[in-house]
């Protein structure tokens, strides 16, 4: 009887995790259809739906869908699903919930990389104002942004791969990271002309409206590779959990498996980050309010984060936009004005705090 009660109570324990897994599956469309219809032009979920199945609608309204809104709420579920699922794997291989895109300078070198080809560029950009040439220049801001994080993603995997460096270290290295990236940031807004230090200030806001079809297929493509790897990875997560030495008794490969997850992970941030900015506390709070939710199993953990995390940026995307519609705000405002908060909360709910 004990041995049957005990499986029976794994599989409600089991159905609980399912149940609450297909509940923020299916709140994904509503909020899809909602940040699609949210904006300064009113649009109707019937006419949203007439658009996407290719039937006759207003050509005003079909240019703003298709140009406009599409691809920046595609580029909110990318981006929240992408931050999420990197910091829990981050935190589960590092073993630290501190872990996240910021913790380890990842963030901070792309925003150097960024302020530093708006910094190089005075001589061959005209000074007519900020936006424009921010927008005439995006793809070698971008490039600079993603090629100054990759450099740091570089470091963080040379130092993950050496066997003497602990989890603890890593986290250290990347504030110090973080810090170093911080200073020339600063030093380049400081020698900047004007209307650069208002291109490298507009840049650092995470923002979804700058959101193209082209960014969309890249962050997708870097997405689906690497949740596949993620997920793939869950049991050894699980097992990783249990200590170094437990999980090599299990044929963990352990260096292997956090030298690749700390390898898609960066990447993947690197990419999210040069394309939309950054864009805080997503990957730090999620993963660990879906642990509040769910527990530590890694095989619930990971999905859910994913899911969660596209759902909470769409929700703050939207809120964004409804605030002000005469003057769209970023997204990354809001997410940090609520993501230290709910952080600051989960902390003090925390029994070993």
């Amino acid at each position: 009887m004990n041995s049957l009660s005990a499986i029976n109570e794994y599989r409600q324990y089991l159905r609980r995790k399912y149940i609450l897994f297909a509940g923020m599956v299916m709140l994904l469309p509503l909020a899809f259809f909602l940040s699609i219809s949210v904006g300064p032009v009113k649009i109707t979920s019937t006419e949203i739906i007439r658009i996407l199945l290719g039937y006759e609608a207003s050509e005003t309204h079909i240019r703003i869908v298709y140009h406009f809104r599409l691809p920046q709420t595609l580029a909110a579920l990318l981006a929240g699903a992408g931050l999420a699922i990197s910091g829990a794997t981050m935190q589960a291989v590092l073993r630290n919930p501190l872990c996240s895109p910021f913790t380890l300078g990842i963030s901070g070198a792309a925003v150097f990389g960024a302020a530093l080809v708006i910094f190089l560029s005075e001589g061959s950009v005209s000074t007519t104002g900020p936006a424009s040439n921010v927008f005439r220049h995006f793809s070698s801001v971008t490039i600079g942004a993603f090629l100054s994080s990759c450099l740091a993603t570089a470091l963080i995997l040379t130092l993950s791969g050496k066997r003497s460096i602990k989890s603890e270290t890593i986290i250290l290295i990347g504030v110090a990271l973080g810090a170093f990236y911080g200073a020339g940031t600063m030093m380049l807004q400081y020698f900047a002309a004007e209307w650069q230090l208002a291109a490298m200030v507009y840049w650092t806001f995470g923002d979804t409206q700058r959101a193209t079809w082209y960014s969309v297929k890249i962050m997708s493509l870097f997405v689906v590779v690497s949740v596949i790897y993620f997920i793939s990875q869950s049991w050894n997560y699980n097992a990783l959990a249990l200590g170094e030495e437990n999980a090599r008794s299990l044929g963990v490969p352990i260096r292997r498996m956090r030298l690749g997850t700390m390898f898609f992970a960066s990447l993947l941030i690197s990419v999210l980050v040069a394309s939309l900015g950054i864009i805080g506390f997503v990957g730090l709070v999620v993963p660990h309010g879906v642990r509040f939710w769910v527990g530590s199993d890694n095989r619930f953990v990971l999905p859910c984060s994913l899911v969660c995390g596209a759902l909470l940026l769409l929700i703050a995307d939207i809120t964004a936009r409804s605030i002000s519609p005469s003057c769209l705000m970023p997204v990354s405002i809001l997410t940090a004005f609520l993501g230290a908060p709910l952080f600051f909360v989960m902390l003090l709910n925390r029994k070993d705090v």
